[in-house]
């Protein structure tokens, strides 16, 4: 029964996509990840929009929070009676995030099959009007190449036969850190683009609030950011790490789908989106000033 569902719900539709895809757009597998990866970000962009409406919702409802927790702040079974009063309000979620989280891992799971076919020669999933249409009924054979990676190889494997410093080796460990860099970049612009006015809030904190030199204390928002920063840092890292030791073409599907996310967030909210790109812009600005002061 499993096996059954998975073949014909995740495993063969996505391999098709993606046979067709690479007959299409030049038999390059690559451009065929690609477009899979903006494929599935459009497929997701329903409850994504659902998320970042929930999202504003939310950041309308904290200022009757800190009411509650000012009001109910010695009795906290009423104040989480009264919090879950104003979430059902707002028709708030918890399990939310993994409409779009689930289908995720998913899909890097069913791509992963997918790879491992198309290595050992096993394309026995692909619909006949398929390899009728698109392959004049011929076998269908897949060129894993891309740019200077073979997609169906990784850092790990190249190492171990060629050795971890020779030169194609290198080129594989490259991809696998451009995944990371371009992971921490884009997560660290969509967090500005979703959170436009943090950037002044902060300036004005700083301008505002004195702290002492050896004691040192921060407010719960200060220590948000400050997990936020260190998550933003650990995410990419490992994400480098298993890009290492996985397909290449997971790091190509990796780094399209940062670029995706956000496109998505400019289309779902294209002025918030705007404003925090000019307080990105401007962030940038006064770091490179500060490095030509030093």
């Amino acid at each position: 029964m499993f096996s059954f569902i998975w073949n014909n719900i995740f495993f063969n539709p996505l391999l098709n996509v993606l046979v067709v895809l690479y007959s299409v757009l030049w038999h390059n597998f690559g451009l065929a990840v690609i477009a899979i990866a903006f494929i599935i970000r459009i497929i997701l962009l329903p409850s994504m929009k659902k998320q970042v409406e929930m999202r504003k919702k939310m950041a309308d409802l904290k200022p009757k929070l800190d009411e509650l927790n000012k009001k109910y702040a010695n009795n906290q079974e009423k104040l989480a009676q009264e919090q879950v009063k104003l979430y059902k309000n707002v028709g708030y979620n918890p399990l939310g995030c993994f409409t779009s989280f689930v289908p995720q891992i998913l899909i890097l799971s069913v791509l992963s099959r997918v790879i491992r076919a198309i290595t050992s020669g096993n394309l026995d999933g692909i619909y006949p009007f398929v390899k009728n249409i698109f392959y004049n009924g011929e076998d269908v054979v897949i060129n894993s190449k891309f740019i200077i990676w073979d997609l169906t190889k990784s850092y790990t494997n190249v190492g171990q036969s060629e050795g971890y410093f020779s030169r194609v080796a290198i080129y594989y460990l490259i991809l696998a850190i451009l995944v990371g860099v371009v992971q921490f970049f884009m997560n660290k612009l969509v967090n500005v683009m979703q959170n436009p006015d943090n950037y002044m809030k902060k300036k004005e904190i700083e301008k505002t609030k004195k702290k002492s030199k050896n004691n040192e204390e921060f407010s719960p928002e200060e220590m948000q950011a400050k997990m936020t920063e260190s998550t933003m840092m650990i995410l990419p890292l490992s994400t480098s790490f298993m890009a290492a030791s996985t397909y290449s073409v997971l790091s190509i599907y990796w780094i399209a789908q940062s670029f995706a996310l956000l496109l998505q967030y400019f289309i779902l909210d294209w002025d918030k989106s705007k404003k925090g790109v000019q307080n990105f812009t401007t962030i940038m600005k006064e770091k490179n000033k500060k490095e030509e002061n030093l």
